[in-house]
C-alpha cells in the first residue's frame, strides 16, 4: 500500500514539475513538442490540429504521453530544423533552418529564444515544485489556525521557514553521504508555536505533506548544476547571459555524459553502499 501511495505522490509531483516547464514554454511563445510523464511510454495522445490559423502556441501543438517507469518525465520543444548541405567542393556542413523557406510565420522555436527566456523555461519545473510545497505548508498552517489568531503574513513566513528547514535537512543528508557536515537551518523562535500547531494536525494531511516533502526533494535534486538536470541547463544559460556565447553542442553532449555518471554515483551507488 505504501508503495502505491508513493507512486501516486510521485506522479503528482512529476506532473506539477513537467507542467512548470510546459507553462513557461507557452508563456515564452515556444511550441512544446512532447510532454511525457514517466519513462518508456505505453500511451500517447496527439490532439487534432486546430482548424483556425492562429498565431503563437496552442495545447494542440503537443503530443502527450505517459510511461510505466515512475522515475521522472520530460518536456521537449520544437527546434529549428537542421540540414546537411554539400558545397560545390564536396565539403559538408550543417545549416540551421530550411534555406528554401523565406517566411516561417511566428517564431516559436526553442533555440531561437534569448538565453533569459530559455532560463525561465529550464527552471519552470523546480519553481512549480517549490511553490507547491510552500502552498501546501501554508495551507495546512491556515487550517490548523482554528481560532484565526494568526495573521496571513505570519502563516506565510512560518510556512516558508518550515520549507527552508526541509530543503536544508535534505541537502545535509546528501552531503552526509560524502562525509561532509553542515548545520541545518533552524526554524525562527517566533514560529515555534505555529509549527507546533502545524505538526499537531499533520497526521490529518499525510498525503498533501508527502507531496510537499517530495516536491522539495525534487527541487533540490533538479537544481543541482549538472547536466542533464535543470540546474545544469540553467548554469549554461546564465553563462550565455553574461558572456553572450552559447556553449557548443559538443560540450553539452560530453557534460551530459559526465553529469549522468555523477548523478548515478551520488543518488544510486553511494546510497546502496551506505545502506550496507
Amino acid at each position: 500500500m505504501d508503495q502505491l501511495i508513493f507512486i501516486l505522490v510521485l506522479a503528482v509531483v512529476v506532473t506539477i514539475h513537467e507542467f512548470g516547464h510546459y507553462t513557461f514554454a507557452r508563456l515564452m511563445s515556444v511550441k512544446v513538442k512532447r510532454l511525457q510523464l514517466f519513462f518508456y511510454s505505453f500511451y500517447s495522445f496527439k490532439p487534432r490540429p486546430s482548424t483556425k490559423q492562429g498565431k503563437g502556441t496552442s495545447w494542440r501543438d503537443t503530443e502527450y504521453a505517459i510511461g510505466w517507469l515512475p522515475f521522472g518525465g520530460f518536456t521537449s520543444y520544437f527546434m529549428r530544423p537542421r540540414y546537411i548541405v554539400t558545397s560545390p567542393d564536396g565539403s559538408q556542413h550543417i545549416v540551421v533552418g530550411d534555406p528554401s523557406v523565406t517566411s516561417s510565420g511566428p517564431d516559436t522555436y526553442y533555440d531561437t529564444k534569448s538565453a533569459w527566456r530559455r532560463l525561465l523555461i529550464s527552471i519552470g519545473g523546480v519553481l512549480f515544485n517549490i511553490l507547491t510545497a510552500l502552498i501546501i505548508y501554508v495551507g495546512i498552517i491556515m487550517l490548523s489556525d482554528t481560532d484565526g489568531s494568526i495573521g496571513f503574513l505570519d502563516e506565510l513566513s512560518a510556512g516558508f521557514s518550515f520549507m527552508v528547514y526541509g530543503v536544508g535537512s535534505t541537502f545535509s543528508n546528501i552531503l552526509g553521504m560524502f562525509g561532509l557536515h553542515i548545520d541545518n537551518p533552524s526554524i525562527s523562535p517566533e514560529h515555534y508555536d505555529i509549527i507546533r500547531s502545524f505538526l499537531a494536525t499533520a497526521s490529518e494531511h499525510t498525503f498533501l505533506i508527502r507531496i510537499a516533502d517530495l516536491s522539495t526533494v525534487l527541487f533540490l535534486i533538479n537544481i543541482l548544476p549538472i547536466l542533464p538536470l535543470d540546474g545544469g541547463h540553467a548554469i549554461l544559460e546564465i553563462y550565455e547571459i553574461f558572456t553572450g556565447k552559447e556553449p557548443s553542442e559538443r560540450f553539452k553532449r560530453y557534460a551530459s555524459i559526465v553529469g549522468s555518471i555523477i548523478f548515478i554515483i551520488v543518488f544510486w551507488i553511494l546510497p546502496m553502499i551506505s545502506s550496507r
